[in-house]
C-alpha cells in the first residue's frame, strides 16, 4: 500500500512544483496534507528519503511529513517501532549532514521532537554527540541539533503535559549543559576560522542560554565570554554574536551572586562605546541597532548597580543616552523602556538620594526628547498609517517625559520647552531662517505630555506658559496643540480661576478653523468638567454659542462640546435645572422630532444617522446631569424627560428596527435609568412596554441590553420593583423562544447573549421568582442549545448562566459581588429545584460542557466550566461521578492507564470534599488531553 502511493506523492509534487495553474496547485497542497495524515505516510516518507533518484523537493518534503509524524502522530507507533524511528533518522541525518541545508535542519527538528517525546531514550545528548562528534565535516549538522532540541522543548504543538515538558527538559538540557557548552567552546577553537562553525556555535550558544536552565556562572571560568566579544568584530558574526551578547547579559540580572560575571562582561563596553560612537558617526543603523541592544540589555540588567554607583557604570549610561539620541527613532525607542526601570529604581527610598548624580543624563534626555518630538518636514506625503504610528510613537515619548518629571522635578522640565519656544519666538537676527511650525509645535506637544507630573498647585512655571500661549503664531498645528496644552491642564485651572476667561476665549475662537475645532471640543469638554462650579455664571454665554456652533460641527465633536454643557449644568441649582434643560436639550429634541415624524421611508440614510447624532448627545445630557433630588421631591431632569417622551415613543414606533438610531435610543434610556434612579419608577411601565414592542418587532438585542439595566437597578430583592421585572423577563423570554423556534442560534448570537446576561442579572439580585417558576426549565433547555456555539461572547453569557445557577444551589454563589445582600431563607428549597432540574438533563448537560472543554472552547473559558463541574460535583456527587465515567470512558484515544488516573483523582477529591481540586483535576486532563490529541495542524 506504501509503495503504491509513492508515485501519487510524486505527482502532486510536480504539480505543485511546477505546474503554473493555481487551482491545480492548491489542490496538489490539499491532497498532499491529506497524505501527511495517514499512517502511510511514515514509509512512504523513509522510502522517499532513501531514494537516491529522489530530487531536493521531494526529500524536503519527505523530512517535513516525518516531522509532521512525530509531532502529531507519534502515539500511532509503539516503542520498538520508535526506536527504529530514531535509528533511522540518525542515518537519515548523517546522509544529510552535508547535503542541502534544508533537508537537514528539518531532520534535526524531527529528531528533536522525537527526543522529547521517546522518554525512554535517556542519553540523547551523549548519543548524537558519540555519533556526530568526531568528524568535523559534520560538525554544522551536530550544532544544528544540539541548537533545536532545547527550543523544541518549548514547542507546544507536541503532545506533552506541563509536568512531561518539564521533567524532560531538566534530562535533556540541565543534565547536559555544562557538556553542551564545552562542546561549542571546543568547536570554536578547532574551527581554524570557519565562519559557518562558528555561526552555528554562536546560534547553538544562544538556544541553550535562553532556556534559563544553564548555570551561568559557568562562563565565569570558560573562554566563551572573550570568544563571543572578539566575534563581534567578524562582520559575519556581528548579528549572531549580539545574540549572545544579549543572552548572557540577561542571565547575569543577578547582581549580588554574579558579581565576578559582571567583572569580566562590563569592561568589554568601554572599547564598545568607541565602536558605537563610529557607527553613530557613519550612520550605520544596523550595527547601531545591535550595540543599542547589548548597551540596554546591559543597562536593565544592571540597573540596580548604576542607581548604586553612576560613576563606575558611566560608560553604560552614555552608551545608552547616545542610542536615545539617534536619528533612528526605532533605535532611539528601544532606550525607553531603560530609562523607565531607571526612574523607578531611583524613585525608590533606598536609592532616592543618589538622584542628583542623574541629573545631567535627564537634562539631556528632556532636550533628545523634545528634539525627536518634531514632526518631520515631509510629514504629509507619508501613508496614513505611518502617520498614525508616529503620533503614538510621540506620546511613548512623552511617557519618558514623565519619567524626566520625577527625576528633575516637574518645574525643571517644564522651563525647558519654554526656553525652546522663547528663543524661537524672540530671535532678533533679521538674517536668521523663520522658525517652522514643527519647531515650535515639537515643545508644545511635550508640554502637554507632562500634564500627569504637574502639581495643581504649581505657580511657578505655568502661569508663564498659559500667558505665552496666546504669543504663539497662529498656524493651525500650532494653534492645536496649545488648545490641547489648555485641555490637559484643566485641573491646574481649577486651582488658577483667573485664567478661565482667557482659556474660554482661546478655545472659542479655534472652532472657526476646521482643524482646530477637535482639539477645542475636548479642551472644552475638560474645561467645564474640571471648572464647571466656576463656569456656572458663564452658562448664559455657553449657550448661544452651544446652539449655533454645535450644528457646524462633525458628530465627534458635537459630542464632546454637548458633554462639557452637561457638566456644567449638572452644577447648577436644582431650581434652575428644569429650564436649562430646555434651553440646551430641547432644540436637539426638536431638531430630532422632525426627522423621525416623517416616518423610516421618508427619510434619508444620512438624516437616519444625523436623528443617531442627535440621541447621542440628548443621551450626554442624561448621563451626565444627575443631581441629588430628596425621594419625595419632583425631579427636574425626570420632569423634562416626560415632556421628550413622545418623541422617543416616535422613533422607537418608527425606527426601533434602525441600529442606527435604536441603539442611541435605548442608550438614552440607560441614562435615565442609572443617572434618575428611583424618581425614574413613574415611567418604568412605559418604558417596559415600549421595549418589549421594540424587541418583538424587530428582534433586536439591544432592547434586551437595556431590560438588563432595568432589573439591575430596580429587581432588587423585597422591593415592589422585583415583581415588575420578573414579568419583563417573562414576556421577553416568550419572544426569544418563539424567534429561536424560526432561527439557529448561531444566527442571532446578539440576541443570545443579551438574553442570557439579562437572566444572569436577574439571578443577581432576585433569584427565587425565576428558580421557583416553570420558565427555568425553557431557559435552561435553551441554555444547552447555547453550549455548542462558537461565538465566544454568546458561549460566555450562557456559561455564565449556568455558574450562577449552580452557585445559587450551593447558597455558595462565589460570582456575587460583595455588598450584594441576599435573603438566605429561600436557599434551600431553591438548592432542590435547581438540582431536580439539573438531574433531569443532567447526562447530556455534562456531555455538553465536557465536549466543549475538550473540543472547540476557548481556553480562557476552561477555568469557568471546570468550575461549573466542580458545582456539579458538590450538588449531585452520585449522579455527576457518573455522567462523567461514562463520558471519559467512551474516550477511544485515551489508554485505560490515563482514563484511570484521572477518574481515581476525580473520584477521590469528590469524596473528600476537596472541590478545588476537581476543579484542578478536570482542568488539568483537559489541558493535557487537547494538547495531545486536539492541538492538530490546520488543513
Amino acid at each position: 500500500m506504501s509503495s503504491e502511493l509513492v508515485p501519487q506523492v510524486l505527482e502532486a509534487l510536480s504539480s505543485l512544483y511546477s505546474n503554473s495553474d493555481a487551482i491545480t496547485k492548491k489542490q496538489a497542497t490539499k491532497w498532499l496534507e491529506t497524505f501527511q495524515k495517514k499512517p502511510e505516510a511514515w514509509k512512504v516518507a523513509d522510502l522517499l528519503l532513501n531514494s537516491e533518484t529522489a530530487n531536493i523537493e521531494t526529500r524536503l518534503f519527505a523530512a517535513q511529513t516525518l516531522r509532521q509524524k512525530i509531532t502529531y502522530d507519534l502515539r500511532e507507533l509503539d516503542v520498538t517501532a520508535k526506536y527504529s524511528l530514531r535509528d533511522s533518522l540518525l542515518q537519515l541525518l548523517w546522509l544529510s549532514a552535508s547535503g542541502p541545508k534544508s533537508i537537514m535542519v528539518q531532520l534535526c527538528l524531527a529528531l528533536a521532537d522525537l527526543a522529547a517525546q521517546l522518554t525512554e531514550w535517556k542519553t540523547v545528548v551523549q548519543d548524537v554527540v558519540d555519533r556526530f562528534g568526531n568528524d568535523p565535516k559534520v560538525a554544522c549538522c551536530l550544532l544544528e541539533f544540539l541548537k533545536v532540541l532545547p527550543e523544541e522543548l518549548s514547542n507546544n504543538r507536541l503532545p506533552l503535559s506541563d509536568k512531561e515538558f518539564k521533567e524532560r527538559a531538566a534530562n535533556l538540557v540541565e543534565t547536559n549543559a555544562e557538556q553542551v557548552l564545552w562542546l561549542i567552546s571546543s568547536h570554536l577553537q578547532t574551527s581554524g576560522g570557519n565562519v559557518d562553525i562558528d555561526e552555528s556555535a554562536f546560534k547553538c550558544l544562544s538556544s541553550w542560554l535562553r532556556t534559563g536552565d544553564v548555570d551561568i556562572r559557568f562562563l565565569a571560568s570558560n573562554p566563551l565570554v572573550n570568544m563571543v566579544f572578539d566575534a563581534l568584530a567578524v562582520d559575519d558574526l556581528f548579528d549572531v554574536c549580539t545574540d549572545v551578547v544579549c543572552e548572557i547579559l540577561y542571565e547575569t540580572r543577578d547582581v549580588v551572586n554574579l558579581q565576578s560575571l559582571i567583572g569580566v562582561l562590563y569592561p568589554r563596553f568601554t572599547p564598545m562605546l568607541e565602536l558605537l560612537k563610529q557607527a553613530k558617526a557613519t550612520e550605520d543603523v544596523d550595527k547601531m541597532r545591535n550595540y543599542c541592544r547589548m548597551f540596554i540589555e546591559a543597562g536593565e540588567a544592571y540597573v540596580s548597580l548604576i542607581a548604586q554607583q553612576p560613576e563606575n557604570f558611566n560608560i553604560l549610561l552614555d552608551g545608552i543616552i547616545s542610542c536615545t539620541a539617534f536619528d533612528d527613532l526605532d533605535i532611539a525607542k528601544m532606550t525607553f523602556k531603560f530609562w523607565y526601570e531607571l526612574t523607578n529604581t531611583l524613585t525608590t527610598p533606598h536609592y532616592q538620594n543618589a538622584i542628583p548624580r542623574f541629573y545631567n543624563y535627564f537634562d539631556q534626555l528632556v532636550d533628545i526628547i523634545i528634539n525627536h518630538l518634531h514632526y518631520p518636514e515631509d510629514f504629509n506625503d507619508w501613508t496614513a498609517a505611518e502617520r498614525d504610528e508616529f503620533r503614538d510613537f510621540r506620546h511613548e515619548m512623552g511617557d519618558t517625559l514623565k519619567d524626566c518629571c520625577r527625576i528633575l522635578t516637574p518645574q525643571k522640565c517644564l522651563f525647558k520647552p519654554m526656553a525652546h519656544l522663547s528663543k524661537l519666538l524672540t530671535t532678533t537676527d533679521p538674517s536668521s531662517t523663520p522658525s517652522t511650525w514643527q519647531q515650535i509645535e515639537a515643545p508644545i506637544f511635550s508640554l502637554r505630555a507632562m500634564g500627569s507630573e504637574v502639581p495643581a498647585d504649581e505657580h511657578e512655571v505655568m502661569p508663564q506658559i498659559m500667558e505665552f500661549l496666546s504669543k504663539l503664531p497662529d498656524h493651525p498645528k500650532i494653534r492645536y496643540a496649545a488648545t490641547l496644552v489648555i485641555s490637559r491642564y484643566s485641573f491646574w485651572t481649577r486651582e488658577h480661576p483667573q485664567f478661565i476667561t482667557y482659556q474660554l476665549n482661546f478655545i472659542s475662537s479655534g472652532f472657526q478653523n476646521e482643524e482646530v475645532a477637535a482639539a477645542s471640543a475636548l479642551a472644552l469638554k475638560h474645561l467645564c468638567k474640571d471648572c464647571s462650579e466656576l463656569l456656572i455664571d458663564f452658562i448664559g454665554e455657553l449657550h448661544p454659542f452651544y446652539i449655533n456652533v454645535v450644528k457646524t460641527l462633525p458628530f465627534q465633536d458635537a459630542l464632546e462640546v454637548t458633554e462639557a454643557i452637561a457638566h456644567v449644568m449638572a452644577v447648577i441649582p436644582i431650581s434652575g435645572l428644569q429650564d436649562a434643560l430646555q434651553s440646551f436639550c430641547l432644540p436637539l429634541a426638536q431638531d430630532l422630532h422632525s426627522i423621525v415624524i416623517k416616518g423610516k421611508d421618508a427619510v434619508t440614510e444620512k438624516e437616519c444617522i444625523h436623528a443617531g447624532d442627535l440621541l447621542e448627545q440628548i443621551g450626554a445630557f442624561f448621563a451626565i446631569i444627575c443631581p441629588e433630588v430628596p425621594a419625595n421631591h419632583p425631579h427636574p431632569c425626570v420632569g423634562f424627560v416626560k415632556e421628550l417622551w413622545p418623541v422617543f415613543t416616535i422613533c422607537i414606533n418608527n425606527f426601533g428596527g434602525v441600529p442606527t438610531i435604536a441603539e442611541p435610543l435605548c442608550r438614552c434610556y440607560k441614562g435615565c435609568i442609572q443617572s434618575y434612579k428611583n424618581h425614574f419608577v413613574p415611567l418604568l411601565p412605559q418604558l417596559m412596554e415600549d421595549i418589549v414592542l421594540g424587541f418583538e418587532t424587530t428582534g433586536l438585542g439591544v432592547y434586551l441590553w437595556v431590560a438588563n439595566k432595568i432589573i439591575k437597578q430596580y429587581s432588587v430583592e423585597g422591593s415592589d420593583g422585583v415583581a415588575a421585572c420578573f414579568g419583563l423577563v417573562e414576556r421577553l423570554s416568550m419572544i426569544v423562544f418563539g424567534k429561536l423556534n424560526g432561527q439557529k442560534l448561531e444566527d442571532i448570537p446578539d440576541v443570545v447573549e443579551e438574553y442570557f446576561r439579562m437572566v444572569v442579572a436577574f439571578l443577581e439580585s432576585s433569584p427565587t421568582p425565576l428558580v421557583q417558576s416553570d420558565l427555568l426549565s425553557s431557559i435552561f433547555q435553551a441554555g444547552l442549545a447555547g453550549l455548542s456555539l462558537e461565538q465566544t461572547t454568546a458561549l460566555s453569557a450562557v456559561i455564565q448562566f449556568y455558574r450562577r445557577l449552580l452557585g445559587i444551589a450551593l447558597s455558595v454563589d462565589e460570582l456575587v459581588v460583595p455588598g450584594n445582600v441576599t435573603h438566605r431563607s429561600m436557599f434551600g428549597q431553591n438548592g432542590v429545584r435547581i438540582a431536580t432540574l439539573v438531574r433531569q438533563f443532567g447526562a447530556g448537560y455534562v456531555k455538553l460542557l465536557f465536549n466543549g472543554m475538550i473540543y472547540h472552547y476557548p481556553w480562557e473559558m476552561i477555568s469557568d466550566v471546570a468550575a461549573i463541574m466542580k458545582s456539579l460535583a458538590q450538588l449531585l456527587p452520585d449522579e455527576s461521578a457518573e455522567w462523567l465515567t461514562s463520558l471519559v470512558n467512551e474516550f477511544q484515544d485515551i489508554s485505560i492507564s490515563e482514563k484511570g488516573e484521572f477518574l481515581e483523582s476525580y473520584m477521590s477529591a469528590v469524596q473528600g470534599k476537596q472541590w478545588t481540586k476537581v476543579r484542578r483535576v478536570l482542568s488539568d486532563f483537559v489541558t493535557v488531553y487537547r494538547r495531545k490529541h486536539t492541538s492538530r495542524r490546520s488543513t
